[in-house]
């Protein structure tokens, strides 16, 4: 009999659409690292925040006006 060692593959989660994988929307990308969608958000301040007040509304906390 021989054991086999199953290792699960961690799956990247998209960092612009919280809670769900990373689709690779882009055109090469191979992931959130290279990816050109999150590297534009994540440089502009405005999208970025934007971003974390859309996170907190989904974890269901209020966001300070």
């Amino acid at each position: 009999m021989t054991s086999r060692t199953h290792r699960r593959v961690p799956e990247a989660k998209c960092p612009i659409r919280p809670g769900e994988p990373c689709t690779l929307c882009l055109p090469g990308a191979t992931g959130p690292a290279d990816c050109g969608l999150v590297y534009l958000v994540m440089g502009d301040d405005e999208l970025r925040e934007g971003l974390r007040q859309a996170r907190l509304e989904a974890a269901g906390e209020t966001v300070p006006a």
